[in-house]
């Protein structure tokens, strides 16, 4: 996998002017295509027109479990967003394929434990063909204009931030929320990534005004946390536990 580049420069935190149109020319031409039956699928603004704000969690759900709901019901209520869709992903480009479960059955298991009903489980990006968060997000902004889409992630992720495909337009793209988890936070907050954007951190006491900025914007969730873990899950059916 090819690592976007950062652009190099005086402000680091920032693009330059004509960075952005540049960024999107790089997006693959097919991630911006998108079947009739998915397309039909997406909700559209209400006759109030007012935007439909939308928290996105992306991730291989390898299985998905309660903490999975549990981040997704915090983001409606913390963000005050409409819905949380999850984009199962077919192959996460950063994980391995060996402990990975076949897409249908993670598919199955994210629509299992969502059970609320403004938590929509979407498999856009089987059918978009897409592999990477920066070209799913780019063709859903395209199509969805109406919607204000937040990018929700966990520490973890945050602090590995820079080594996803063109992040910097991840973050030009979309504004992001980011759930803090045990043992990661102070690794994140000193990451590469929220150092180049420290500039628009969004105050926690803000939060629920995210969906409403312009991104780049960010702000750092601290929640009661969850237990369950999808890596622990695993180990538990290989060995056979239940505890």
């Amino acid at each position: 996998m090819t690592l976007f580049t950062p652009i190099r420069g005086p402000h680091r935190d920032r693009l330059p002017p004509d960075a952005g149109s540049a960024l999107f020319a790089r997006v693959r031409p097919h991630a911006l295509r998108m079947p009739a039956s998915e397309a039909a699928a997406l909700p559209r603004a209400g006759a109030d027109r007012r935007r439909l704000k939308v928290g996105l969690m992306g991730g291989s759900f390898n299985p998905a479990h309660d903490g999975h709901r549990h981040v997704a019901e915090t983001a409606m209520k913390r963000l005050g967003l409409d819905e949380v869709w999850w984009l199962v992903s077919p192959q996460n480009p950063l994980k391995p394929r060996d402990d990975m479960a076949p897409f249908a059955e993670r598919l199955a298991s994210a629509r299992a434990v969502a059970r609320h009903p403004r938590i929509k489980v979407k498999d856009f990006e089987l059918h978009l063909g897409t592999h990477y968060t920066a070209d799913t997000l780019v063709a859903l902004r395209r199509r969805c204009p109406y919607m204000s889409f937040v990018w929700i992630m966990g520490a973890d992720n945050l602090a590995s931030f820079h080594r996803w495909e063109r992040w910097l337009l991840i973050c030009h793209t979309a504004v992001i929320a980011v759930f803090d988890r045990p043992t990661y936070s102070l690794r994140a907050l000193a990451s590469r990534a929220a150092k180049r954007f420290a500039r628009v951190r969004v105050p926690e006491r803000n939060a629920r005004g995210l969906a409403d900025r312009r991104p780049p914007a960010w702000v750092f969730l601290h929640t009661r946390h969850h237990a369950a873990s999808a890596t622990r899950i695993r180990a538990q059916r290989k060995g056979g536990g239940s505890g």
